[in-house]
């Protein structure tokens, strides 16, 4: 069988200068690819919602209405306090089906003082909602603001994603660029909403 030799010395070069020149592009190209930024990053929304001004501020005005619910609403359980202490006391002197007769009764009425308020409770968390969608359009400016700050193109709650490294993280930037944008904040007088 005769040898054939397909490549003469001459081409032999050009082959090994082409094969080099294809792996050192292939090599330069992986360092840039490897030296990007990533493409997708991640808020974690949890810690948005504990730092950022917007959600302190609506925190702290709900915190303030409830507190007025909680009151009245202790204001109006003292009769069933101070009754569920006397029948306390006279639990000995009572048969067992008095007792909880009397007992499913000041339950009642604790259950009727809870009812009465769970309207305005419900028009609390109303108005933090209210307050929160009149701060939507800043809040997708900030969405946007840093996706374009660090060159993602997709920018994930982290509270849909199993893992994340600390490098497409961007939570804190987010922070900064939200509470950048949302200057004024309205949250609405929740006796006037619902009604």
């Amino acid at each position: 069988m005769k040898k054939v030799n397909l490549l003469k010395v001459g081409e032999n070069r050009k082959v090994c200068f082409a094969a080099g020149a294809v792996l050192a592009l292939a090599l330069l190209g992986w360092g840039a690819y490897a030296s990007t930024r990533p493409v997708i990053g991640v808020v974690d929304f949890n810690v948005v919602q504990k730092d950022a001004k917007i959600y302190q501020f609506v925190q702290a005005e709900q915190n303030k209405y409830a507190e007025q619910i909680r009151v009245r609403i202790m204001a109006d359980s003292k009769d069933i306090e101070a009754d569920a202490q006397k029948l306390e006391k006279q639990k000995s002197s009572m048969k067992s089906d008095e007792y909880q007769s009397r007992v499913r009764d000041l339950q009642r009425r604790a259950a009727r003082v809870q009812e009465k308020y769970r309207p305005a409770m419900e028009r609390i968390m109303l108005a933090s909602q209210v307050a929160l969608n009149g701060a939507a359009k800043e809040i997708s400016q900030a969405v946007e603001k840093t996706a374009q700050q660090k060159g993602v193109k997709v920018l994930l709650s982290m509270n849909n994603v199993l893992y994340a490294s600390n490098k497409v993280d961007m939570t804190g930037a987010f922070i900064k660029n939200l509470d950048k944008e949302i200057q004024k904040v309205t949250y609405p007088d929740p006796s006037k909403l619902g009604q």
